[in-house]
């Protein structure tokens, strides 16, 4: 609880990295216990000095309070900059924050949201989040020209060439003129 606390404090400014659920948990109930014995002793201290009539205890007691103010400014301002890294962690965009402003419903969706486990990928993602997106569709890749099969041609039986051109040993097309028959797409024998 005690480093979950001190991890708080170090990281008041940090409202970009990630704090995990236990340490979130922890540290806001290290602040919690903080809070109810600094304002029973607060307390004790001006029911003494209202009883006893001292007006010193009574502005030690003001001092003393606005010395506890001024930390609580510092320690609220850790505490959101927590919550955000804890909103994070859980895969919700930092700004859920503000749900806490929504009447009646927005404190509970936010402590739900906090409740929520560690996520490498974002629950609810609007574009604002710094975490790794699905890759993008390829466009599709044309389909390869067909290539025309390959025929073993013995010396023997090497191609006529007629006058016009040449004669396919597979289909026996004459007048090809190309690299290709013209009929059946096998290559000219060479």
């Amino acid at each position: 609880m005690i480093d979950a606390f001190k991890k708080m404090i170090e990281n008041w400014k940090d409202f970009n990295g990630k704090t995990s659920r236990p340490d979130y948990w922890w540290a806001t109930l290290a602040v919690a216990i903080v809070e109810t014995i600094v304002g029973i002793l607060i307390t004790v201290l001006f029911a003494f000095a209202i009883g006893k009539e001292s007006v010193a205890l009574g502005i030690i007691g003001v001092i003393i309070t606005i010395a506890i103010s001024i930390l609580a400014v510092f320690v609220a301002i850790a505490e959101i900059s927590m919550i955000v890294r804890r909103l994070r962690d859980a895969g919700f965009p930092w700004w859920f924050i503000f749900a806490n402003f929504i009447p009646s419903i927005g404190q509970i969706a936010v402590i739900v949201m906090l409740c929520f486990p560690s996520s490498d990928t974002p629950i609810i993602d609007f574009g604002g989040s710094s975490a790794p997106t699905a890759p993008k569709a390829e466009a599709p890749k044309p389909a390869p020209a067909p290539v025309a099969p390959v025929v073993d041609v013995e010396p023997e039986e090497a191609p006529v060439v007629a006058e016009n051109g040449w004669t396919c040993p597979s289909c026996g097309a004459t007048g090809n003129s190309g690299k290709f028959c013209g009929s059946c797409g096998t290559a000219k024998p060479e």
